[in-house]
């Protein structure tokens, strides 16, 4: 199986920014299968991500085993990621092995908070170690890879639910003094935030009777203790949770 040289570094480039730490994701083998492509990725599109918007998703990825370089295949022997450039300022990247072996599958804790609007093509810089006449040799590369991580200003309502009572991550986050909780109802309805501490305490209620459309809560947590709260956001019918992170 033809391994083309660019199409080597797709399905790694969500790796790293700077040192490679190792992530607790696992992979998603039931969904993500060796298609015989030169390698593979999943899922094929990442979602956008919201400005000073927790951002959290698990990429799952199987490196190839050869590429091809001036008409003549080479066999991948393993992977290491160096680096990777142009990455979105407040988003990491952390792969949960720091050597990729190929047909195996490998998953990427992609996570931050974005501060930054903008589309992002990576660069990545690997070393690749390859079987050259029977002797490991290894080569570093740049890549400049067609795929773009895009942050918006406001990820606004998914059109395929815009029938569902929906509660976005609130922003800022982590937040000192204020952030603001967005969220969309179908309907005129009566939506409840709820927040409670660690310990399950609720310290904070609120509601608001509101028509069809986006909006949101204010939340005022200056008065609180730096650290980890829980917050519930209620309509008629449904609700979500999630986490707010208070810092100094």
């Amino acid at each position: 199986m033809k391994k083309k040289a660019r199409s080597l570094f797709i399905p790694i480039l969500l790796m790293v920014t700077g040192g490679i730490l190792s992530a607790q994701c696992v992979p998603d083998t039931a969904n993500c299968v060796d298609t015989g492509d030169p390698g593979q990725f999943c899922p094929l599109n990442l979602p956008k991500a919201g400005l000073n918007v927790l951002y959290d998703e698990v990429v799952t990825v199987i490196p190839p085993g050869s590429y091809e370089i001036l008409e003549t295949v080479l066999t991948i022997l393993y992977i290491e990621i160096d680096s990777v450039k142009n990455i979105p300022p407040g988003i990491s990247y952390f792969p949960n092995a720091e050597v990729l072996y190929p047909d195996t599958a490998y998953c990427i804790q992609l996570t931050g908070t974005p501060t930054q609007t903008g589309e992002y093509p990576l660069r990545i810089y690997i070393s690749a170690t390859v079987d050259v006449l029977g002797n490991p040799t290894r080569a570093q590369v740049v890549d400049t890879t067609s795929i773009v991580v895009t942050v918006v200003e406001v990820l606004g309502v998914n059109p395929n639910q815009a029938t569902a009572f929906q509660v976005f991550q609130n922003a800022p986050n982590p937040f000192s003094d204020l952030t603001h909780l967005a969220y969309f109802t179908p309907r005129e309805d009566r939506i409840v935030l709820k927040v409670y501490n660690l310990l399950g305490v609720l310290i904070h209620q609120e509601s608001k009777i509101v028509p069809m459309g986006e909006h949101y809560f204010e939340f005022d947590g200056s008065g609180l203790q730096s650290g980890t709260y829980f917050y519930k956001a209620e309509s008629s019918k449904a609700y979500f949770t999630g986490k707010l992170i208070k810092s100094r």
